[in-house]
């Protein structure tokens, strides 16, 4: 319950300004003894503790009065909350001409044998862009980050629980293959490690001229 202290100065100066109007025209009616050491004024007044003006004086304020928004807003002392791990990092460059996948710890730094692209994974020329060369990578990506779930490398700056965060750049049919790896039967165990997917592809807005499209 909120005290009469704790209302607004101008709440508080007309209830004053009421009973004040009332004792000099003695049209009050008082349960108690007619004089300024009432229940109502005390309250007013800001407890039993503190003084209550005299007659001659105009009312005044309390020092401080009750605002229900900044009550609100106040929080109490924050809790002691055990920061959540920063995820690893799975970067997925695709172009129409290559694929490549990036794993890496929380600080940037490299996964030991964290890297694949479709070079490494067998595939050559044209076969390189294809959408099998994506899935290919993203297979093998997997199987290397399970490992990391299982037993986390902390002194290279690995930590656990293991989260991953996903972020694409550029456009190809290896994004669309990865993409696809992870509902597949290979990403029953990493999916539900995934806590942000970002697509990172840059936009170019002004600049210079593009090139010419090629035609076939």
């Amino acid at each position: 319950m909120v005290s009469l202290a704790q209302l607004r100065p101008s709440v508080l100066n007309a209830a004053r300004r009421s009973l004040h109007r009332a004792r000099l025209h003695e049209n009050a009616v008082f349960s108690r003894p007619a004089s300024f050491g009432t229940s109502l004024v005390d309250d007013m007044w800001g407890g039993e503790d503190s003084a209550a003006p005299p007659l001659d004086k105009p009312p005044m304020g309390p020092n401080t009065y009750y605002n229900p928004v900044t009550a609100i807003m106040q929080r109490g002392p924050k809790k002691d909350v055990a920061e959540r791990p920063k995820p690893y990092h799975l970067h997925v460059y695709t172009t129409h001409n290559n694929c490549r996948v990036v794993f890496t710890y929380p600080s940037g730094r490299l996964v030991k044998n964290g890297w694949w692209t479709s070079g490494s994974c067998g595939f050559k020329g044209a076969n390189k862009s294809s959408y099998e060369a994506g899935y290919q990578c993203a297979v093998r990506a997997f199987k290397r980050i399970e490992e990391e779930i299982t037993s986390p490398t902390f002194k290279d700056g690995g930590v656990s629980p293991v989260t991953l965060a996903l972020k694409f750049k550029g456009f190809g049919w290896g994004r669309e293959a990865v993409q696809k790896a992870f509902m597949t039967s290979e990403g029953d165990n990493i999916r539900s490690s995934v806590v942000v997917v970002e697509d990172r592809t840059p936009i170019k807005i002004g600049g210079t001229r593009a090139k010419k499209a090629r035609r076939l």
